[in-house]
């Protein structure tokens, strides 16, 4: 073989040697509970991505399906956000990612570590009121709650609507309660129940405009029985902003709506203690601190490419 056929030939062999070495997975070392990990696949682009967030006894804490994202000059980048159970303790975690690679089936690996985080601790005092909704045992209870976690267990690959940070869905609201505050509910006979704060509470006036954090699709917009007039969008592939309690709704399901955009009012239906507005962000069904976001985008397109 002559010098020049030779290179040629490292030329094109290289570039297929690259392309086809095993994918890894890249993430983080270290995050904490009520966060959110953005993983990237390395290699070709992967199908039928599921990541979860699994303990030394391999039993899954939290789930999330991946996706492709398309860089503008074409590449795709197989990656995938998992949001981090509040309720965990500091420790070692395995990173799992279940995906297809042509004909093949990968199972990929990674440890991550958790730090620990304090959080607030809150009594509430239930009325008659929020005491019969608590304990209702209802058909429709149960059919809205299997309806609730069925659409966040099933995200639409083709939800890229919002790449950018969120902002805040009320102007001026007061912030009354925290994510991952740890609740005690006194109940009216004595007993106590216990439960994490999912979200944030924002109070406001009784008919103020709750906006829509980021452009998205309305997922759910119905009166429920304990969460009361709600909404749901999906921002991106199982990115769900949840809003809760409000006094009217003003979108329809299906409805893709931008950013800031209104989406109802300020209310207190449903279990409430009072008016406001509970706002959650779920990756998949996993509640995660929404803080987060404000300042960085739901997806930090800058480290995909970055680590392409």
């Amino acid at each position: 073989m002559t010098r020049p056929v030779y290179f040629l030939f490292l030329l094109i062999l290289i570039p297929a040697i690259l392309g086809s070495a095993n994918p890894t997975v890249i993430a983080p070392d270290y995050t904490e509970p009520g966060a959110v990990i953005q993983i990237m696949i390395s290699g070709d682009p992967m199908g039928g991505i599921v990541v979860t967030l699994r303990n030394q006894e391999d039993i899954a804490l939290s789930r999330n399906e991946g996706f492709n994202w398309e860089t503008p000059t074409g590449r795709r980048v197989s990656t995938a956000l998992l949001g981090i159970p509040a309720n965990l303790e500091p420790g070692p975690y395995r990173l799992v990612v279940d995906a297809t690679l042509g004909r093949s089936r990968w199972r990929l690996e990674r440890g991550v570590r958790l730090r620990a985080v304090r959080y607030s601790e809150e009594v509430i005092k239930l009325n008659d009121k929020m005491n019969a909704l608590y304990a209702d045992e209802s058909e429709r209870k149960k059919v809205e709650a299997r309806q609730f976690w069925a659409i966040l267990n099933t995200p639409n690959k083709a939800a890229m609507h919002q790449i950018e940070p969120l902002s805040n869905p009320i102007e001026n609201g007061v912030l009354t309660a925290f994510f991952g505050d740890r609740r005690r509910y006194h109940m009216p006979d004595g007993s106590e129940s216990s439960s994490i704060h999912r979200g944030y509470d924002l109070w406001a006036e009784i008919g103020s405009p709750v906006a829509a954090s980021g452009r998205g699709r309305v997922v759910l917009a119905a009166e429920r029985l304990l969460t009361g007039n709600t909404v749901i969008i999906e921002h991106l592939p199982g990115v769900f902003t949840v809003y809760f309690h409000m006094d009217s709704i003003d979108v329809r399901e299906g409805e893709l709506v931008e950013q800031n955009q209104r989406i109802g009012t300020i209310g207190d239906t449903g279990f409430a203690t009072g008016r406001h507005l509970h706002w959650e962000l779920r990756i998949g069904s996993t509640p995660v601190d929404s803080k987060y976001f404000f300042e960085k985008p739901l997806l930090d397109t800058g480290a995909l490419i970055g680590k392409m």
